[in-house]
C-alpha cells in the first residue's frame, strides 16, 4: 500500500504546472508534446496510472482551463482502444496521442438516460438518426463517438465531422465551448462489434475520478485566491485576515480541500477495481461535488463585491465546479449510486488484496497482510466475549467502563496486541502502517471495547520521546499490561481550550515538587492509578515558558475526585483537586519549562496520531442495522432522506480513512502527524461521530428514558431494542466529540494560523 505520490509524479505535477503560469493561446499542442494526450490509453501510446492523470487533471483545474482534456483524453480516447477493432485503433490512437485527432464522445441525450438515437445498416455500412446535445469538446472536435441503438442492442460508431447529414451547432456550455449534433441518415462506422455498455460505465468513471481532481485543483486555486485576498485586503485599520470570523471560514474551506482530496484519492485508486470502482466514485463524486460547491460560494463571499463580478476568475471557477456537478451525473445521483453501492459493504473497508507495488500508488496489501489480516479475525472471533462485545454496543461515551476495557486489554496484552501503535523495542508489535489499519479494521468490526485511552494512546509516545530510560522502565509495562490506568491532568475550570493559563502551581521543595490546584474534565480518573498533568512551575517569560509535564500517583496524599454526571447519564468525567501534593523530581517528563512543548505533542496524539476509521465504519454499519429494520415507526430507509443522510455520512468516513492512511503513511518513519493534519482529522472525527449518533437517535431512538447505567449491567434483551435504548444517550454524548481534546473551533484556528499567520 502507498498512498504518497512517486518521484515522477511530483515531477509532473511541478513541470505542468509551470508550464501553465504563462500557458500558450493553444494548449493542446503543448499537452501534445509533454505526452499528455494518451495518458489513459495502452502504454504504447503514452498511456500512464490513474494516479498520473489524476496529476493532469488536478493542474489543468488549478489553472482554470477550458480545454476539454477530460473529455477528449479520458473520456473518448479510451473508448477506441477498449473497443475498436486493431485497424481502427492502429489508424487513430496514434494520431489522438499525437493532437492531430480530438475525439468526442456522442452520448448523454434528452432526457437523461434514454437512447433514442438510431442506428439502421445499409450497403455502406450503418446509418445515424437523432440528436445528442451539448457535447464537450464537440466544437473542436475532428471525430465524434456516437452512441446508438440497433436492432441487437446499443453501439458505439465513429462519425467524422462533414458527413451527409451531419449538423454540428457550435454552442456555450456553462463552462466553455461545446456543440450540439444533429444526425439525419449519416453515414457512420461501427466501433469494433462488441456491446459497448461496460466499456462506457468505466470510461464514464474514469472521466468522473479525473473531474473530481480537476474539482479539486480549482478549490484549491479558490482557497489560494482567498488566502491572498484576506492577506492583503485591509478593512478597519487591519487585514481582514485579522478577523476570526473570516480565518474560521477560510480554515473550514482548507478542511473542505482536504476532504475532497482524499475522496478524490480514493476514486483514482479504485477507477481499475471493479468490485470497489463504483463506491469510490460515485462516493467521490457526492462528496466532491457538494463540497466544491461550499467553497466555491465561500470564496465569492469572502472576496466581497468583486468576487461577483468578471473582474476576478472567481466566477469561471464557479462555473466549472457547477458544470462538475451536472455532467456525467449529477452530485445527488451519484450519492444514491453510491448508498446502492454502499449496501452490501457498509463495514468494509478500503484497502484490498493485491500485490501491493509500493513504486505506484494503491490501497493493496500483499498475502502476507491479507494472512495477518485473517489471523487477528480469527482470533477476535475466538478471544473476545460476548458479555465485552455486549458492554461495548451498549456504551453511550466514547470509551468502555474501566472494568470491561481493563479485562480486554489484558487479553490482548497476553497475545502481545494491547498496543499496536508501538514499536517493539517498548513491547509493541512494530507493525506497519497497513497492519496497524488492517488491525483496527477488524477490531471495530468485531466490536471490542475502547479502552486505549489516556496511557497507551497518548502518555506512551511522550515517554518514548521525551522520556528518560528510567521512566520508560517504570511506566511503560503498566501502561501495556493494564495495571495503570492513567488519566490526562490539562483542563482546568478556568483553563480549557486557553491551556496556557492554567493556575495549578508545582513548587520545588528539595527532590519533590509540591502541587497544588485542581484538574476538570479528567477522564476515569475515579478509577485511574496515575496520572499526568501539565502544571506550573513558573511565571516568567511567556505563559507557555513557565509549564512542566509532571506524572502524579492517584494514590498520593492531597489527591481528592470529584465526579461529574454526563448528559447521558454516564460517569466518565471528574475533577481532581491537588492539595499539596508531593511529586518526585524524577516524575518529571522532559526539562523543566518544556512542558508546552511535550503536550502539542501529545495532542497531535490525541487529535490524530491514531486510526478512528474502523470506529467510525462499525459505528455506520451498527447504524445500517438498526435504520434498515422494521421499528415501532416503521422502516426508517423507507424515507429517502434518512437514505440520503446516512450515505452522505459513507462518503465522509470513506475520506476520514484516506485521510487517516495518507497522514500517517507520511508519518510512519517517525514523528507526529503535524498540527494541521490532526486538526482536520479531530475536526471531521467528531462531526462524522456527532452525524452518525444524530441520525440514528432522530430516526430510530427510543423516547423512553433508562437511568441506569451502565446500560450493559440491565438483563439482556433484543439487540434491536437495545440499539434503540442506547441511541438517544449515544447522541447526547456525542456532543461532546467537538468539545474535548481542544474545540473545534480551536482546531480551525491552528488551521488558520497555518493558512493565514
Amino acid at each position: 500500500m502507498r498512498l504518497v505520490p512517486t518521484e515522477a509524479q511530483v515531477l509532473l505535477r511541478d513541470t505542468l504546472r509551470r508550464r501553465l503560469e504563462s500557458p500558450p493561446a493553444d494548449l493542446w499542442p503543448a499537452l501534445a508534446e509533454m505526452g499528455l494526450l494518451g495518458l489513459a490509453l495502452p502504454e504504447a501510446h503514452g498511456g500512464a496510472s490513474p494516479a498520473e492523470i489524476a496529476v493532469v487533471a488536478e493542474e489543468l483545474g488549478r489553472a482554470v482551463r477550458r480545454e476539454p482534456w477530460i473529455a477528449t483524453c479520458i473520456l473518448a480516447a479510451p473508448l477506441i482502444a477498449a473497443l475498436g477493432t486493431k485497424e481502427q485503433q492502429a489508424a487513430l490512437l496514434p494520431e489522438i496521442a499525437a493532437g492531430r485527432v480530438r475525439p468526442a464522445l456522442a452520448h448523454d441525450e434528452n432526457p437523461a438516460g434514454a437512447l433514442a438515437t438510431r442506428a439502421a445498416p445499409d450497403s455502406a455500412g450503418w446509418r445515424l438518426s437523432g440528436t445528442k446535445p451539448l457535447i464537450p469538446g464537440g466544437a473542436e472536435a475532428g471525430l465524434f463517438l456516437v452512441t446508438a441503438a440497433t436492432s441487437a442492442g446499443p453501439a458505439l460508431f465513429l462519425v467524422r465531422p462533414g458527413a451527409p447529414g451531419l449538423t454540428l451547432t457550435p454552442c456555450q456550455a456553462v463552462d466553455g465551448p461545446a456543440a450540439d449534433l444533429t444526425l439525419a441518415g449519416t453515414p457512420a462506422e461501427r466501433l469494433g462489434d462488441a456491446d459497448p455498455t461496460d466499456a462506457l460505465s468505466l470510461a464514464h468513471d474514469r472521466a468522473n475520478a479525473a473531474a473530481c481532481a480537476d474539482a479539486v485543483g480549482t478549490m484549491d486555486a479558490l482557497l489560494a485566491a482567498t488566502i491572498a485576498h484576506l492577506t492583503t485586503r485591509e478593512q478597519f485599520g487591519k487585514p481582514l485576515s485579522a478577523f476570526q470570523a473570516l480565518r474560521h471560514r477560510v480554515a473550514e474551506m482548507a478542511v473542505m480541500c482536504r476532504e475532497a482530496r482524499a475522496s478524490t484519492l480514493l476514486a483514482t485508486l479504485s477507477v481499475h477495481d471493479p468490485a470497489t470502482r463504483a463506491r469510490a466514485v460515485s462516493g467521490a463524486r457526492a462528496k466532491v461535488g457538494r463540497l466544491a460547491r461550499q467553497v466555491a460560494h465561500e470564496a465569492i463571499q469572502l472576496h466581497g463585491a468583486m468576487g461577483v463580478t468578471e473582474e476576478l476568475p472567481l466566477g469561471r471557477a464557479l462555473r466549472r465546479l457547477y458544470a462538475f456537478e451536472r455532467r456525467w451525473g449529477t452530485t445527488d445521483g451519484h450519492l444514491s449510486g453510491y448508498a446502492d453501492a454502499l449496501d452490501p459493504v457498509v463495514a468494509d473497508g478500503l484497502v484490498r488484496a493485491g500485490p501491493a507495488d509500493d513504486e505506484e500508488m494503491n490501497l493493496e496489501i500483499g498475502p502476507a497482510d491479507a494472512a495477518f489480516g485473517d489471523e487477528v479475525r480469527a482470533f477476535l472471533s475466538a478471544s473476545l466475549p460476548d458479555e465485552l462485545h455486549r458492554a461495548e454496543r451498549l456504551t453511550p461515551g466514547f470509551l468502555a467502563e474501566p472494568a470491561v476495557g481493563r479485562r480486554w486489554q489484558a487479553i490482548l496484552a497476553a497475545k502481545g496486541w494491547a498496543a499496536p501503535a508501538w514499536p517493539a523495542e517498548h513491547g509493541g508489535p512494530g507493525w506497519s502502517l497497513t497492519r496497524r489499519y488492517l488491525f483496527d479494521q477488524e477490531c471495530e468490526r468485531a466490536g471490542e471495547p475502547h479502552f486505549r485511552s489516556a496511557g497507551l494512546k497518548m502518555l506512551a509516545p511522550v515517554l518514548m520521546r521525551y522520556g528518560t530510560k528510567d521512566q520508560q522502565a517504570r511506566h511503560l509495562p503498566g501502561i501495556l499490561s493494564g495495571a495503570d490506568l492513567w488519566a490526562q491532568g490539562y483542563s482546568e475550570p478556568g483553563a480549557g481550550s486557553d491551556l496556557a493559563s492554567l493556575k495549578t502551581r508545582a513548587v520545588r521543595d528539595g527532590d519533590d515538587y509540591v502541587v497544588t490546584g485542581t484538574k476538570i474534565w479528567t477522564t476515569h480518573a475515579h478509577a485511574a492509578s496515575r496520572m499526568f498533568a501539565l502544571v506550573r512551575t513558573s511565571d516568567e517569560g511567556k505563559r507557555q515558558a513557565g509549564l512542566s509535564f509532571l506524572l502524579i500517583a492517584m494514590d498520593a496524599p492531597g489527591v481528592t475526585v470529584r465526579p461529574i454526571t454526563s448528559i447521558d447519564g454516564s460517569h466518565e468525567f471528574n475533577q481532581v483537586f491537588l492539595d499539596g501534593v508531593r511529586v518526585p523530581v524524577a516524575e518529571r517528563v522532559g526539562d523543566e519549562g518544556q512542558g508546552w512543548q511535550i503536550a502539542r505533542y501529545l495532542l497531535e496524539f490525541e487529535r490524530g496520531g491514531s486510526f478512528a476509521g474502523g470506529l467510525l465504519r462499525a459505528l455506520h454499519a451498527r447504524a445500517h442495522r438498526l435504520l434498515a429494520a422494521p421499528g415501532p415507526a416503521g422502516r426508517p430507509f423507507d424515507d429517502p432522506l434518512v437514505r440520503a443522510r446516512f450515505a452522505r455520512i459513507g462518503t465522509d468516513i470513506d475520506a476520514n480513512d484516506m485521510l487517516e492512511l495518507t497522514a500517517l503513511g507520511e508519518a510512519e518513519a517517525g514523528g507526529a502527524p503535524g498540527a494541521v493534519a490532526a486538526s482536520v482529522m479531530k475536526i471531521e472525527r467528531s462531526r462524522i461521530r456527532q452525524a452518525i449518533a444524530e441520525l440514528t437517535a432522530h430516526a430510530a431512538g427510543d423516547l423512553r428514558w433508562e437511568p441506569h447505567r451502565p446500560l450493559h449491567d440491565l438483563p439482556p434483551e433484543d439487540p434491536l431494542d437495545e440499539a434503540r435504548k442506547v441511541a438517544v444517550p449515544a447522541y447526547l454524548a456525542s456532543r461532546a466529540q467537538s468539545i474535548f481534546g481542544g474545540t473545534n473551533e480551536i482546531q480551525l484556528e491552528i488551521i488558520a494560523r497555518a493558512l493565514l499567520g
